[in-house]
Order: structure tokens, then C-alpha cells, then sequence
């Protein structure tokens, strides 16, 4: 994800009103979970797991707060026990904000799997979801996200797309191709 791009989520989710995020190192959002932790509106924690993730998350909204989780896509496959004994049970809303690995145009073989069962679980855990390919549409799939949260009582899920998420930008794109930036 480009940092430009990042700073832009960071933007949507607070203007949505999110406060709290809980954060799994994940490469292609990196950039993303850099300001989510450098901003002074966003109170955040990295964890270890995913399902640790989504329970301290359930405590924050306990606390007050409006919690999101930025995690990849084998991360809700993870977080699903926690997302259904805690959140669906007791009526915790928390966005999951994810990768979509495995989404057609894929080049890791190891994700597709997961990228082909996403949709699926999401629907078997009956957690709304859209997959956002422009960061552009972020902002008011972020905002119609809180609404659902706020009216169902339950997690609900905004899915970065490939486009999204393996943007880099020109210069990162041009080194990896052992290029030099113009003028550089």
C-alpha cells in the first residue's frame, strides 16, 4: 500500500469515528499500520495472534472505544472462534479491516486458498462485508461499515482488494525493478 494511500484509510477511519485498532504485522499493510500507530487519535496495540486481537478489541468497545482490526486474510480464518463466542454471542461490534489474499490476480500460490474461502466464512459468520478496490471508495465504505456496526451490534468487514493493497508507489515500484527514480 502506498503511504499516500495510507494516511488516506487512516483519514476514513477516523473521520468514521474508529478509535481503538489492534494490529497483526502483515506486509501489504504495513505502510497502512505505521500511521494507524503515529496517530495521537487512534489508540492502538499489536498483538501476537488474531483471536487476541478481536478480544481485546471486544474490551475496548467495552471501554468506550470503536474498534477496528487491520489483519490479513488468513487472519480472519484465525480470529473465527473469538469472532463468534465473544462478538456474534454478546453483540460486540468491531470492523475487520483485511487483506483479500488470494483474490483473482493473486501471484503467491500459498494465499489462494484462503482468498477462495474468504467470501464464505464471512457469510457463514453472517458478517456483512464489501471488498473496496480504490482507496477513493474507502471513505463511505468505512462510513456505511460504522452504521451497520452501530444498528447490528456486530463485527462487519472491509476487505482492501489487491488494488489496494499491492499499490506501491512509483519509486518502490522502480527499485524493485532495480531502476533509479527520474532525477535520482
Amino acid at each position: 500500500m502506498r503511504p499516500d494511500d495510507a494516511r488516506a484509510v487512516v483519514d476514513a477511519l477516523r473521520s468514521a469515528g474508529f478509535d481503538f485498532a489492534a494490529t497483526l504485522p502483515a506486509t501489504q499493510v504495513h505502510s497502512l499500520q505505521t500511521e494507524i500507530h503515529a496517530d495521537p487519535d487512534i489508540l492502538s496495540v499489536a498483538v501476537t495472534n488474531e483471536g487476541e486481537g478481536a478480544a481485546i478489541c471486544a474490551g475496548a468497545w467495552m471501554a468506550g472505544k470503536v474498534p477496528f482490526m487491520v489483519i490479513e486474510t488468513s487472519g480472519i480464518l484465525v480470529a473465527t472462534y473469538a469472532l463468534l463466542r465473544c462478538h456474534a454471542t454478546f453483540g460486540v461490534p468491531t470492523l475487520l479491516l483485511s487483506t483479500y489474499r488470494g483474490q483473482l490476480g493473486e501471484q503467491e500460490w500459498y494465499a489462494v486458498q484462503t482468498g477462495a474461502a474468504l467470501p464464505g466464512i464471512l457469510e457463514a459468520m453472517r458478517i456483512p462485508s464489501v471488498v473496496v478496490e480504490d482507496v477513493e471508495d474507502l471513505r463511505g465504505a468505512l462510513l456505511d461499515a460504522r452504521r451497520s456496526m452501530d444498528a447490528s451490534m456486530h463485527p462487519v468487514s472491509v476487505v482492501l482488494g489487491g488494488r489496494v493493497t499491492r499499490a506501491v508507489d512509483k519509486a518502490t515500484e522502480l527499485a524493485s525493478h532495480g531502476q533509479a527514480p527520474a532525477g535520482g
